[in-house]
């Protein structure tokens, strides 16, 4: 029998209809084993750190994005947890319009001082309830647009794996559930227990943020038509060196009406989306082929490498040859 300590926090991990099972079951386990396969691997006594429930809104069981369907241990209103766990999402609408209870929840529970911890698109659930309004938060780096969109007084940081703000956690893309799990062991029992549990799980504690996975993807369903039409020629002539005042002239306004509707329509700048756009075709070489960074430089329109290997660091927060490492 395990040896439960004093401090023993209990979890509800919140299992919804259409959720993405890893985003359930991967938190469980990490909860459920904290203190335990390290302890049995060094022949020591198991400690209970988590005391660790799967919750439904009724307590039936749901059906998961992959069909599987999962039996929780009770209802979200029969247990009384310190922290929740919310799962990843895909259908967006349905869930959030279907889930007004579990959002009421939520809401409670934080008056009550729990801390609640959302998974990848989980986010969006969490920010129905009005608690992230002008708190940062992060989510998977794919759903930032409609997140934004959805949620314009989140202050989103999507480069970012794990956010904190006033015991509001959020994490990035679905196995991003490890490193929030296991911060959370950390938030709880230190930096050793947390070390312990990376180490069993395979776990890199250093990954501080999703830069390096996320690919760049401006809006295009913002109904400008001629920014549209820019958005597609900077793309297309990605190496080309524009005059941004003559692309003004060109669509027939003035260089600040262009940079304030480009600003509005894609969230960037007219500099910052050739920056990006020409950061992605150098990673797409870098993947693929065994062109010099020097080489890559000048194929994406840059005489001066060095400063775009700034540029490249800042993006993606890798030097390039560790980005070739790690994704060639």
């Amino acid at each position: 029998m395990l040896n439960a300590p004093i401090h023993t926090q209990n979890v509800a991990v919140l299992a919804l209809n259409d959720t993405v099972a890893t985003t359930v079951i991967g938190p469980q386990d990490v909860f459920s084993m904290a203190g335990v396969l390290y302890e049995r691997s060094q022949y020591k006594e198991p400690v209970c750190y988590f005391n660790v429930q799967v919750v439904t809104p009724n307590g039936k069981p749901v059906r998961c994005y992959n069909n599987l369907l999962m039996t929780p241990h009770c209802s979200m209103e029969e247990c009384n947890p310190d922290i929740v766990v919310i799962p990843g999402i895909l259908n967006i609408d349905e869930t959030l319009s279907a889930n007004g209870a579990a959002i009421e929840w939520l809401k409670s529970l934080y008056d009550r001082n729990c801390v609640l911890m959302a998974i990848c698109s989980g986010s969006l659930l969490l920010a129905a309830t009005g608690l992230l309004d002008n708190k940062i938060a992060t989510t998977h780096w794919a759903m930032a647009n409609e997140f934004r969109k959805r949620f314009p007084n989140v202050l989103l940081r999507p480069d970012e794996m794990i956010t904190d703000d006033s015991g509001l956690v959020c994490s990035g893309g679905y196995d991003s559930f490890l490193d929030a799990s296991i911060y959370m062991v950390e938030k709880f029992y230190g930096a050793t227990v947390a070390l312990q549990c990376s180490k069993v799980f395979l776990h890199n504690l250093g990954r501080r943020s999703q830069a390096p996975y996320a690919i760049f993807s401006a809006p295009r369903d913002h109904g400008d038509e001629e920014i549209l039409q820019i958005q597609q020629e900077i793309e297309n002539k990605f190496a080309n060196n524009f005059d941004f005042d003559e692309l003004a002239k060109e669509y027939g306004m003035s260089r600040r009406t262009l940079e304030r509707r480009f600003k509005k329509a894609t969230g960037v700048t007219l500099l910052v989306y050739q920056q990006r756009t020409r950061v992605e075709h150098a990673k797409a070489l870098l993947e693929s082929g065994n062109s010099s960074f020097d080489e890559i430089s000048f194929k994406v329109g840059y005489m001066d490498n060095s400063f775009f290997r700034k540029l490249f660091i800042k993006y993606t927060t890798l030097r390039p040859r560790e980005y070739r490492s790690l994704f060639s």
